[in-house]
């Protein structure tokens, strides 16, 4: 007997649906009255649809929605090929978290449902999400449709109570060799060596496009949210001339030079800035999915970005005369004797106190990759009318 994973088990049963429309809910959910009323409504309009209920908290001791539950259903996915949470104004959905979806069964079984060579956990609702999104489909959230899910806590009742015998596959390795084709080379995980012949078949009576489309379509998100750095650089302290560099926290040290491996104290701008819907609120650590985030002992902390910028502890806005404004009347600069990051109010800095200038500057990889694929796609001439998010 041997365990093939979560999505050779949707794949199963969603080959035998016989229903119009499917609907993969998780075990540790509880759909809400009235769940499917909008699912259906949505399908029904556009059958090549699929469609996110809005995931709430679920209650461990009822079994049912806790009240004033937080409401989730979008994600995005990352260059390491994982999906982050994020919210914005439109219902238009770039990822799934995998765990709640609806679709009509006509086009599951056009998209082949799920890849049969994945075992395990995790991957299928990136490789779902993309099969949409590059094949003809699409996804939207329904809003009135509420399920409550059960997250991982650290209650007892939350924690895994079995062993997994499956054969392990690289699954994110799968979903890159399969989608990714230009942006293969700035996956983190390294160059897949999956064989995703298997894929062959749906892409070409489909006539998939490739994954610039899906960058292009949500370019508000991958180019104003900072996925995607239009530059690299580090920041150097005008009046000192050390370079702001990671360790606990962030403080200044001699700049390293431009070759030395792992190029630390790379920066970007990152998160839509919410006055302007452009780029950006703060700054991103370059290479990774991580903001400089809440104020602590050692300056700001880091946590995933929050690329609609809506999190208020992320603001660090690198202005044009080289100050990092952190809120309302607030500068960040280097404490004289420590190095350290404080806080002063901007109206109080002296000179080129608090001034930092951007050094060894350069275009990312990923932006490079974006603008050939542009430039051989042509994607808003094909698609003028084209939302951005």
């Amino acid at each position: 007997e041997m365990t093939t994973g979560l999505m050779a088990a949707k794949l199963t049963g969603g080959k035998v649906a016989q229903g119009d429309v499917i609907a993969f809910i998780d075990c540790h959910c509880s759909p809400q009255e009235g769940w499917w009323k909008e699912i259906l409504q949505q399908v029904t309009l556009n059958p090549r649809r699929m469609v996110v209920p809005a995931i709430t908290d679920l209650d461990l001791d009822t079994f049912d929605e806790k009240e004033q539950s937080a409401v989730n259903a979008k994600c995005y996915l990352t260059f390491d090929a994982d999906f982050k949470w994020f919210d914005d104004e439109s219902d238009f959905i770039p990822t799934i978290s995998g765990g709640l979806v609806a679709m009509g069964r006509e086009w599951f079984n056009l998209t082949g449902g799920f890849d049969e060579e994945m075992h395990g956990w995790g991957g299928e609702n990136l490789d779902q999400s993309l099969r949409a999104w590059l094949c003809g489909g699409e996804i939207s959230r329904a809003k009135s449709s509420r399920v409550a899910h059960m997250w991982r806590t650290g209650d007892s009742r939350t924690a895994t109570h079995y062993s997994v015998k499956a054969r392990g596959t690289n699954n994110r390795g799968r979903v890159v060799a399969a989608w990714f084709d230009a942006f293969i080379p700035v996956y983190r995980g390294g160059r897949p060596k999956e064989n995703v012949d298997n894929y062959d078949r749906v892409k070409k009576a489909l006539n998939c496009k490739p994954f610039s489309y899906f960058v292009y379509r949500f370019r508000k998100i991958y180019l104003e949210g900072g996925i995607i750095a239009r530059e690299i650089f580090r920041l150097r302290d005008k009046a000192s001339g050390l370079c702001l560099l990671p360790g606990a926290g962030w403080r200044l040290a001699a700049c390293p030079s431009d070759d030395k491996q792992g190029r630390p104290g790379e920066l970007q701008l990152g998160n839509i800035d919410r006055d302007t819907g452009k780029c950006c609120s703060g700054l991103r650590i370059a290479g990774t999915n991580d903001c400089w985030d809440a104020w602590n002992d050692n300056g700001p902390g880091r946590y995933s970005c929050d690329v609609s910028g809506s999190n208020a502890n992320q603001y660090f806005r690198l202005r044009a005369d080289g100050r990092i404004h952190k809120g309302i009347g607030e500068c960040v600069l280097p404490d004289a004797e420590t190095k350290k990051l404080i806080k002063k109010p901007c109206s109080d800095l002296q000179d080129s106190e608090g001034i930092f200038e951007k050094i060894a500057v350069r275009q990312s990889q990923e932006y490079q990759i974006y603008l050939q694929e542009l430039e051989l796609h042509r994607w808003a001439e094909k698609f003028p009318d084209l939302p951005d998010n």
